[in-house]
């Protein structure tokens, strides 16, 4: 924003005087306020009386405010004609000036241009010089570097190479131990072989057992079913030869009862047997009862024993399994026994070896031992040698220390930022006070600053940015046909304060009485992105179009406006805020004012010298920091001596850990000893349990072969008697059925005694055909029980010959799963010796790979290290024969270098400088002849000071006669409007004479309206005015896609 305001808390006196002038011109605007109010209306029938009276005290009121108007009138005009006459008088001397700082910059620019064509030449073969010191300083960092890890990396690999080879040989003593890779491929190769034939011979056994068994269980069905039929077969001859005996007695009784029936006692004799018949009846009954009761226990004891057999049968078929499965077992047992045994030998000779390698160890510790004593010994000689003369390092420290007293205001102003500047041009207090914090408002204002930090406007590098925005706001005035505007630094340390304050604050600080422009998020000078497209290019086109409100295009007038003369310019890149500062040289201000070239040669002069200070200090401390010894001395000695002793405590270092290892690996190893023995030990243990059970499986098989033959046996008895016990059942219920037949026959004989004795003869005809059929049939029921005794003994036989075979096939497979398992835990011993064998032998062949390229890697790194060596060798010469030669230019350039002071100091103290240290009298005079002419520019710059005062005094004055002015204007415009307020009251007369009077006041109010607005114009002709004196303007815009203030 464009932009004048005035500080009430701060100020330096000529900006005030020249703002209170601005200020009022750019925002005064005066407007004749009237009255307010008019005094309550009286009762009708005293209407004319008041109205007259009121009339003549507001017309008395005019007259008043019309005389002290124009009283006031004559006194303004002839304080404007005062003020009007200083003004020329301050101009003409502000001619005199400017053409006699003319004549001194003239002279200025003539001698800088003389010095800085010999000394410009001298400062970039300086900057070169350092340039390439810095260069070669980075190199030889970086060279240190390379020696130092490629010994690092050395060390590291000689340390891996060590382990590497102690692993190795390990490995190869192990190898060595073992069989040759033939025999254990032979070894298990043939146990392979021996496996596969015990496998086949197993699977043979295994068929015969099964086949054998199939036999036995068809054997054992066929015996039972050939059992089965024998006891039928028994049973029905048993029960043929009962039924003859009983058809054999129906014959003898038929035959006696007919032989009683014809005896002529018969009937007698009959009723005698009928008495014994019944009691006979009775006996035959209680026997049937009696064998009734045997059987039903016959067949209980049956049933017992055939479960006793069925129970015996499974506890046989139980044993049996046992057998096979404790057999199994002690296989197992028997295997892992080998393995367990395996692994203790291999654990033992594991132990053994590494019991021989500490010893082995023990001995090489104490030869490394003595060479690094040795190797000590001769350090400590070369060390003390070395140290005889002065370090490198503190020859470096020296250098350094030298520099920073030398250099000391240079290196103070490397973090000083453009303060440090400002002070080297000799700026005075005046300046440097902008960045004074204090409790005033300008203090607070410079709180927002932060000198030289990063980003900060104040730093050097953001004050180097502003350089081409200053070439391009002169680009643009010298293409309107207006003169270039010399760069203030007073104007420079303002903008930058601003610059910081508006970057937080987003507005103008309104700190100081300059016109100033901002703006945010712009880009490159010199681009379609600069400040000056939305300053400049767009408000021109605004102000030709014809807009000429300054709070439009403010940026423009101010950037083109003729009284402009010095300029200042800051960025602060954080928010991209840039800001530019307008006025012209003030007497009351101790300035520095250079032209943009003599700005920017001055500036990067300035620049360049701290830069070339700091990398010079830079690479001084890092000498410090580098520092090693190979500088000024031959550590060649030193360093040898170290490196034998280093590489001789890292061989110690290296057995020292191998021992460690070993020795850590021993606890490991007996823990491996005894958990192998403890192993051994249970799996014997376990072998012998596994023994034991198969002994007592074959004892429990025996005893259940033995129970099943005696319940056999049982079962045979307990099916005898149950046989028994049915034909008694048989033979007692016959002889209850005879004895009772015998009952009914006596007492149907008795009681049809002749009709009975014909039909016991019949009865015997009868019972002898019966008896012929029994015996027929008992005769072929002895030839079926025959054969199924024979049919059970063929079966018995082939039973037993398959329960033979049987158990002779599950020997045979015992044995032979046994010697399968045997010779699998062989087979699986070799196999694992061979893995063993194959990895081990693989680690040799990593371990060789590995210790190859560990070897190659350290002859890299020595040649790496020794490449190294000499390219710092070589730089370290480059550094110290540039420095010189820099040191000899730096001699060259300093008494240019003070000429240059001088001439500066010429600038601003004329004859009070002092010239006698130049010591050129060429330069000397002209620069004698320089100080009478800044001396005439001093007087005159008094001169102007002192009538700038005067015309402030003069236009102080006007200003306030013309304040005066303005109440009286108001005072009188007051009382016309009361006058008319009063005549325009509605009231009883005549209505043509009101209107009159009413227009009468309306056309007086407009003229001095009209006054009012003319003296307005009049106060932007002031503003022209402020021309010589300073220029600040207020333009707001928000027409840009960038923000501007």
């Amino acid at each position: 924003m464009g932009r004048n305001k005035m500080n009430n808390k701060k100020t330096l006196t000529s900006l005030a005087a020249a703002s209170m002038v601005i200020t009022q011109a750019g925002q005064m605007s005066v407007f004749a306020k009237g009255a307010t109010a008019d005094p309550e209306t009286p009762a009708e029938k005293e209407e004319t009386k008041v109205e007259k009276t009121q009339k003549e005290l507001l017309e008395e009121k005019i007259k008043e405010a019309q005389e002290k108007l124009d009283v006031t009138k004559k006194e303004a005009d002839a304080k404007k004609a005062e003020a009007e006459t200083a003004k020329q008088e301050a101009e003409k001397a502000n001619q005199a000036y400017i053409a006699q700082n003319t004549v001194v910059q003239t002279g200025y620019d003539t001698l800088n241009s003389v010095i800085d064509e010999s000394l410009q030449p001298l400062l970039n073969e300086i900057a070169d010089l350092e340039a390439k010191i810095a260069q070669m300083t980075v190199n030889l960092n970086a060279e240190q570097k390379t020696s130092q890890e490629a010994e690092k990396a050395k060390q590291e690999a000689e340390k891996e190479l060590a382990n590497k080879k102690a692993e190795l040989e390990g490995l190869q003593n192990r190898l060595a131990a073992m069989k040759t890779p033939e025999e254990l491929e032979t070894e298990y190769n043939q146990a392979t072989e021996d496996a596969a034939k015990a496998q086949e011979a197993t699977d043979t056994a295994q068929k015969e057992a099964d086949e054998a068994k199939t036999a036995l269980d068809t054997a054992q069905s066929d015996l039972t079913a050939k059992e089965d039929a024998l006891n039928q077969a028994r049973t029905d001859y048993e029960s043929a030869t009962a039924e003859v005996t009983e058809k054999q007695a129906a014959v003898d009784s038929a035959q006696a009862l007919l032989d009683s029936m014809t005896d002529p006692d018969g009937m007698e004799t009959a009723k005698a047997e009928l008495e014994t018949a019944k009691a006979d009846l009775q006996t035959a009954q209680q026997k049937q009862t009696d064998a009734e009761n045997a059987l039903a226990s016959a067949n209980l004891a049956y049933e017992t024993a055939k479960t006793t057999k069925e129970t015996a049968e499974t506890n046989l078929a139980n044993a049996q399994q046992a057998v096979t499965d404790t057999q199994n077992k002690l296989n197992d047992a028997k295997a892992k026994e080998q393995s367990s045994k395996d692994s203790l030998d291999a654990a033992n000779a594991e132990k053994e070896k590494n019991e021989a390698a500490i010893k082995e160890l023990n001995a090489k510790i104490a030869t490394a031992q003595n060479e690094v004593n040795q190797a000590q010994t001769a350090y400590d000689k070369a060390l003390n040698d070395f140290n005889s003369t002065m370090s490198p390092l503190e020859q470096a420290k020296k250098n350094l220390a030298d520099f920073e007293s030398k250099y000391a205001t240079e290196l103070s102003r490397l973090t000083a930022g453009s303060k440090g500047y400002f002070e080297s041009l000799g700026c005075s207090e005046d300046v440097l006070s902008v960045f004074k914090v204090d409790d005033s408002y300008q203090g607070e204002v410079a709180g927002y600053t932060h000198m030289g930090q990063t980003g900060d406007a104040t730093s050097l590098e953001n004050m180097k940015a502003s350089i081409p925005y200053l070439r391009e706001c002169n680009e643009i005035r010298k293409k309107d046909g207006l003169p270039e505007l010399s760069v203030s630094m007073f104007m420079m340390a303002i903008a930058q304060v601003n610059a910081n304050y508006a970057q937080v604050e987003g507005n103008h600080s309104s700190a100081y009485g300059t016109c100033e422009n901002l703006a945010w998020g712009y880009g490159e000078a010199g681009t379609g992105a600069s400040p000056f497209r939305g300053w400049y290019d767009y408000e021109k086109k605004q102000y030709d179009a014809g807009n000429h409100k300054f709070s439009e295009v403010g940026h423009y007038l101010n950037i083109v406006h003729p009284a402009n003369t010095i300029t200042g310019f800051a960025l602060q890149k954080v928010n991209g805020v840039y800001a530019q500062e307008f006025c012209e040289p003030n007497s009351f201000v101790k300035d520095v004012i250079l032209s943009v070239d003599e700005f920017e040669t001055s500036f990067d002069n300035y620049y360049n010298n701290l830069k070339s200070v700091d990398a010079q200090h830079k690479a001084l401390k890092d000498a410090v920091n580098n520092a090693s010894g190979t500088t000024t001395k031959d550590d060649t000695a030193v360093t040898n001596a170290l490196n034998l002793l280093n590489a001789k405590k890292n061989a110690l270092t290296s057995l020292q850990n191998q021992k460690t290892d070993r020795e850590n690996a021993r606890s490991g190893m007996e823990a491996l000893v005894n958990e192998a023995k403890g192993s051994y030990n249970q799996a014997v243990q376990n072998t012998k349990a596994a023994n034991q059970k198969v002994e007592e499986a074959k004892t429990a098989k025996a005893n259940a072969e033995k129970g099943l033959n005696n319940a056999k046996a049982e079962l045979t008895v307990k099916e005898n008697a149950r046989q028994t016990a049915s034909a008694n059942v048989n033979t007692a219920k016959n002889q209850a059925e005879e004895a009772q037949n015998k009952v009914n026959t006596l007492n149907d004989r008795i009681n049809n005694w002749t009709a009975n004795t014909e039909k016991a003869e019949k009865n015997l005809t009868d019972a002898k055909d019966a008896l012929a059929k029994a015996k027929n049939r008992k005769a072929q029921l002895k030839d079926t029980f025959d054969t199924a005794t024979d049919e059970h003994k063929k079966a018995s036989d082939v039973f037993n010959d398959a329960k033979a075979t049987s158990d002779d096939a599950n020997a045979r497979l015992a044995t032979t799963k046994e010697n399968l398992s045997k010779k699998d835990a062989l087979r699986n011993a070799a196999k694992k010796a061979v893995d063993t064998y194959n990895t081990v032998s693989a680690q040799v062949e990593s371990l060789e790979t590995d210790i190859a390229k560990l070897a190659d890697t350290i002859t890299a790194k020595e040649a790496e290290k020794a490449k190294a060596d000499e390219n710092i060798e070589a730089l370290t010469a480059d550094i110290e024969a540039t420095a010189n030669k820099k040191a000899k230019v730096d001699a060259e350039a300093a008494p240019l270098k003070n000429v240059k002071v001088v001439l500066k100091d010429v600038l601003m103290n004329g004859s009070k400088a002092d010239i006698s240290t130049v010591g050129n009298e060429i330069l000397t005079a002209k620069l004698s002849a320089l100080q009478v002419e800044v001396d005439k520019a001093q007087a005159l710059k008094a001169d102007l000071e002192a009538k700038n005062t005067a015309y402030n005094d003069k236009y102080n004055e006007y200003l306030t006669v013309k304040s005066n002015l303005a109440k009286a204007e108001a005072n009188h415009a007051e009382a016309m409007k009361a006058l008319s307020d009063y005549l325009n009251k509605p009231a009883k007369i005549d209505k043509t004479e009101t209107n009159k009077s009413a227009n009468v006041v309306n056309s007086v109010y407009t003229k001095k309206s009209n006054g009012v607005n003319t003296s307005a114009q009049t106060a932007l002709g002031f503003y022209a005015l402020s021309g010589v004196l300073g220029l600040a303007g207020v333009a707001f815009t928000g027409k840009h896609a960038r923000k501007e203030d």
